[in-house]
């Protein structure tokens, strides 16, 4: 129902480092391994642990360990190996170069992480900083709750709904995303939603209905969550019948009470004439405002309507600063708009340094690229790298580090749930 984020698309698929749990034969009683998985979080960060239960109604973890290195760290040929039926249970895992070595004894609730020995009684979330470099540093957590859904990615669902932890990763307090929902808003409305969310994810007929009238009766009465999911209700035809004109009315209503979704789908709705006549100002008013909250398709767009003169008179140079905006906030499409207009001083002066640097960004996130677009991608880096000398060129990449840092901080700040 809500559009994912792109970053976060592009986080789970950049690296090798995606294993799926594999479960072995449980030997003994008690909270024992049965199995293991390691996953990518963002461009620095990637994570493994161990299963010691998993069934229909869910899976718990024995421990979680978080891995940061260098941006890109995981992207390089990963080699996992466990062994589970035995004690101490051990994680033997190479990234690269880098080898990741976690060591369990179920007997007396000891872990050993790279070297560093830990009682899981008192924590069981690790963080292991520079993994990399020649010194990494283990962190405790603190003991955290690890169940989980059968569906849930550990990795990802752990961080969304401890904020405690995201902040442990980005090294300071993670942003709110704003305008989700009305404050203060009564328990009972936040109960409809909630529930209204349950049903319509079982994919039924009739739980859609369900959903979408619990939607309703929240929405009358104002909680603009709620007025964002009725107004998909009538656009997807999902529970309601469609009707993206009164989808319209329900997104305007939770627009006007600051929620990002709905200003992104008014937008759109009058950038291409879903239920209300073609009206690019418009359009490009409701893009600005969920711009401005931080949504990365509306910064990208109003990048778009200013470079055609789309609802605005073409201004180059106010293209370039909403695609630069775009693209420090994740954007890979941004992203190769600014290192092209750089190339050309298209709106901004030409600079082929800073324009490497951002195609270097790029090349982190190759599977957000059509095989079409990575081609002329990489024909424009290599033209790049012709015309730049060595200096220039280590200078590129230390900055390119420092965005994808950024990009990664941004990206474990966005878990938050709303």
């Amino acid at each position: 129902m809500l559009r994912p984020s792109y970053l976060t698309v592009a986080a789970l698929a950049l690296a090798c480092l995606v294993q799926p749990v594999t479960l072995a034969q449980e030997t003994k009683s008690g909270p024992r391994a049965i199995g293991a998985g390691g996953f990518p979080v963002s461009f620095i960060h990637a994570s493994a642990w161990f299963v010691h239960r998993a069934d229909s109604e869910g899976k718990e973890l024995t421990l979680m360990v978080y891995l940061e290195g260098t941006p890109g760290w995981h992207d390089r040929t990963t080699n996992f190996d466990w062994k589970l039926n035995q004690s101490p249970a051990r994680i033997l895992m190479s990234v690269g170069d880098t080898p990741i070595h976690i060591v369990y004894w179920p007997e007396t609730s000891s872990v050993e992480i790279l070297g560093s020995k830990f009682n899981l009684s008192s924590v069981n979330v690790f963080l292991v900083k520079g993994v990399d470099g020649p010194k990494p540093l283990v962190r405790a957590l603190g003991a955290h709750d690890l169940t989980f859904a059968p569906d849930d990615n550990p990795a990802i669902v752990l961080l969304r709904r401890n904020e405690d932890l995201r902040a442990a990763l980005t090294g300071q307090t993670p942003k709110k995303r704003l305008g989700h929902s009305s404050t203060e808003s009564p328990e009972e409305l936040v109960a409809w939603d909630r529930e209204g969310l349950r049903l319509i994810r079982n994919g039924k007929l009739e739980d859609d209905q369900k959903a979408c009238e619990l939607f309703r009766r929240a929405a009358v009465r104002g909680y603009a969550d709620s007025q964002y999911r009725l107004g998909y209700c009538y656009e997807s035809g999902h529970g309601a019948e469609q009707d993206p004109s009164v989808a319209n009315q329900w997104y305007e209503k939770a627009a006007n009470q600051g929620h990002v979704d709905a200003q992104y789908k008014l937008g759109h709705s009058y950038r291409v004439g879903r239920g209300v006549e073609i009206d690019l100002a418009t359009a490009l008013r409701w893009y600005k405002r969920a711009a401005e909250n931080g949504d990365l398709d509306a910064l990208h767009n109003v990048g778009w309507m200013y470079a055609l003169g789309q609802g605005v008179e073409a201004d180059a140079e106010q293209a370039f600063a909403w695609f630069l905006r775009a693209a420090m906030s994740g954007s890979p499409g941004s992203q190769y708009e600014v290192a092209r207009r750089l190339r050309d001083g298209e709106g901004v002066a030409r600079d082929l340094a800073s324009s490497y640097a951002w195609l270097l960004v790029v090349q982190a996130q190759r599977n957000r690229f059509a095989l079409a677009d990575w081609e002329r991608i990489e024909e424009l880096t290599q033209s790049l790298e012709s015309q730049l000398d060595e200096a220039a060129k280590t200078k590129a990449k230390e900055q390119s580090q420092e965005w994808l840092r950024t990009l990664a901080r941004l990206y474990v700040e966005s878990l938050a749930e709303p």
